[in-house]
């Protein structure tokens, strides 16, 4: 594509925008890019010396104006089911690279139903959750794949992910992204199907595969000796990395399973943990689904545009663990990062380094709406580790 912009980032005066502008903005890469925003005066007061867009996320003509300048447009403008439709279908049309933040699983399938043919069609690389959500899942089983392959000769059957030590704040945005889609399943039955198929951001998400119900109990993983617990992510993340291995052609078997679970120490304290959580997830889910305990929620949580300060942000941290299972053997593979929250700072690294590898790469993968794995594979890993991520076979 022959641009005059590397890449945007749309919406860089919120919280999550801001430090993913300002992780762009000290990046090595030099790329030649631009902020966007509706707010030009918010825009300015950044202060980041580069060219300044001015849009609205539902105007469609602003929007064509953007993104038949850039190779690449990076998104926290959220709730994407809210404020995203316009852009997709800009960057869709113009043969425009995307990556956002989405975990909204029923708008996801409506952005593959409505763009991913024409999206084939033009190369635009359409590329949701590329933060938290769900880059430690989709690459690391990934990444885990390749080292079964090298060390067995074969891929994993079966993987499961474990979610263990963390520290930080959820985003504001997240917060949000999950009210709405908990109010568009609360009115729409057709939304409720759509979160209840474990494969339903598969290209067929009604193919004759394994069943794969999400983890609703406390249970035990052998391997690490540890309790595990639902977390409450993997409604998102399972369906993206089912999502991957389909897109690329099911290359470890349409027998493969997929699971993901938050894991608690295998001690008597660990028991009680895990009940605890068990239990308040359990009420969370109830809560979420009646209107009025939701609006009490909601006035509880972070909103969106606010976020810890940069101490707590540098404090925080997260750990992923991924057991590779294959016949009587087994590789533990870890994805954690020790320096960053995982709502924010760790969340601009991985979206910033998306956007970066989608402008900067010499990727081979096609057009369509994808997954960050299935998009840019080992070039999006390397970067990743040179950011500081951990991506590797457990010492």
């Amino acid at each position: 594509m022959t641009r005059d912009l590397d890449l945007v980032v749309f919406g860089a005066t919120g919280f999550t925008g801001k430090l993913v502008a300002d992780y762009i903005a000290r990046s090595g890469d030099r790329p030649r890019w631009a902020i966007a925003g509706r707010n030009k005066d918010k825009l300015e007061a950044l202060g980041l010396g580069v060219p300044i867009l001015v849009a609205d996320a539902q105007d469609r003509t602003a929007l064509d104006a953007i993104t038949t300048r850039t190779k690449v447009v990076c998104t926290t403008v959220g709730p994407y089911a809210k404020y995203g439709n316009e852009l997709v279908a800009a960057c869709t049309e113009a043969g425009t690279h995307y990556c956002d933040l989405a975990g909204e699983v029923q708008w996801m399938r409506r952005m593959i139903d409505t763009h991913d043919a024409r999206a084939r069609e033009t190369g635009a690389r359409i590329v949701h959750t590329c933060g938290f959500d769900s880059i430690p899942s989709d690459m690391g089983t990934w990444a885990l794949q390749q080292e079964m392959i090298k060390t067995f000769g074969k891929p994993a059957t079966k993987i499961t992910a474990l979610f263990g030590e963390s520290s930080g704040a959820v985003s504001g945005g997240t917060v949000a992204s999950g009210m709405e889609t908990a109010r568009e399943g609360g009115v729409d039955r057709e939304v409720r199907r759509v979160l209840g198929n474990p494969y339903a951001l598969d290209p067929d998400p009604h193919a004759d595969l394994p069943p794969a119900p999400d983890e609703s109990s406390i249970g035990w993983e052998s391997h690490l000796k540890m309790f595990t617990v639902p977390f409450l992510m993997a409604g998102i993340n399972t369906r993206v990395v089912r999502r991957a291995h389909a897109l690329a052609g099911f290359p470890w078997g349409k027998g493969f399973v997929y699971r993901e679970v938050m894991s608690a120490p295998g001690s008597v304290r660990g028991l009680v943990r895990a009940v605890a959580i068990t239990g308040a997830l359990g009420g969370l889910a109830f809560a979420m689904k009646r209107p009025k305990l939701r609006a009490q929620l909601a006035k509880r949580a972070p909103k969106p545009g606010e976020g810890p300060s940069p101490e707590r942000r540098a404090r925080g941290h997260w750990k992923v663990r991924l057991v590779g299972e294959l016949e009587d053997r087994h590789l533990v593979y870890i994805a954690a990062d020790e320096h960053g929250d995982p709502g924010y700072a760790s969340t601009a690294k991985m979206l910033g380094e998306s956007a970066l590898c989608l402008a900067r790469d010499p990727l081979t993968s096609p057009g369509g709406v994808t997954t960050p794995s299935v998009a840019m594979g080992q070039a999006l890993l390397d970067r990743l580790r040179r950011a500081g991520l951990t991506f590797s076979v457990a010492g």
